[in-house]
């Protein structure tokens, strides 16, 4: 992978130094550029935690999470031509600065509108809590801008009530199910819906007993994503032994796929 010098020495990753991003210099504060983000983060501390049981900062981090389109330009010298050799790829950037996190808040129709002030307000607890940190700050004449992304591809609460009875989980609810009627044959009725949305969130609150349990039991820092995958499935393996929950997941069957049983 190609690499470019940044105005301050530090070496980043093409997929890091985005054309948006050229002369960026680390942050003052540290003098050094971050390090890469993890793969996943599991958070186990109440504290910590509950510092996403706000709507508006579990807005800014998914936000940062799906990243924005951006390009990538090398430039290179053939050396047996001496042709300049210029190159352009499209990429992911997941680093933003405040006012890109708003616009892009607006591109996302599962994912309310943020405003300036908001995110102003809220970057400094997400920042204090590890989820976000400051990346690097651009000129641009007498113009500075700070950008930030997340210090992990994913995160995965295992403590707290985040979001059982909140509107945010409300809201991902019915994207899910919006997602069952769009992308399969699926016909609901509003009193489906209704039905569905209450089921489902019955089911999370009998998993979420499980997750700090399992969440115990994962060693030292995960690199692999694939664990994410195995650490839902441990979850679901440890909800297996709740009658009720076998009760909610046939009752969730009998209106997703009617007539299966």
């Amino acid at each position: 992978m190609n690499k470019n010098k940044t105005n301050s020495g530090d070496t980043l990753t093409t997929d890091e130094i985005t054309d948006a991003l050229a002369g960026i210099e680390a942050p003052e504060e540290t003098g050094k550029f971050p390090e890469p983000m993890n793969e996943i983060v599991f958070v186990n501390d109440p504290e910590r935690a509950e510092i996403l049981d706000d709507q508006v900062r579990y807005m800014i981090i998914q936000v940062l999470r799906r990243g924005m389109d951006d390009t990538c330009t090398t430039r290179d010298v053939d050396s047996e031509t001496g042709e300049r050799i210029i190159r352009q790829r499209d990429v992911k950037r997941y680093s933003m600065s405040v006012v890109e996190i708003v616009r892009m808040s607006e591109s996302h129709d599962d994912i309310d509108n943020i405003t300036k002030n908001q995110v102003y307000h809220h970057l400094p607890k997400l920042i204090e809590g590890g989820y976000v940190v400051k990346f690097g700050t651009v000129t641009t004449g007498k113009r500075t801008t700070d950008y930030y992304r997340r210090t992990a591809k994913g995160f995965v609460l295992t403590v707290g009530e985040f979001g059982i009875d909140s509107k945010l989980m409300k809201k991902k609810t019915q994207h899910y199910i919006d997602l069952y009627t769009r992308v399969f044959d699926i016909k609901l009725s509003d009193a489906d819906e209704d039905n569905l949305m209450r089921l489902i969130a019955e089911s999370m609150r009998i998993e979420h007993q499980g997750r700090s349990k399992i969440g115990q039991l994962i060693k030292g820092d995960v690199a692999d994503k694939e664990v994410l995958s195995m650490y839902e499935d441990l979850v679901r393996l440890y909800a297996l032994g709740d009658d009720e929950w076998l009760k909610i997941q046939k009752k969730m069957r009998e209106v997703l796929i009617p007539g299966s049983l």
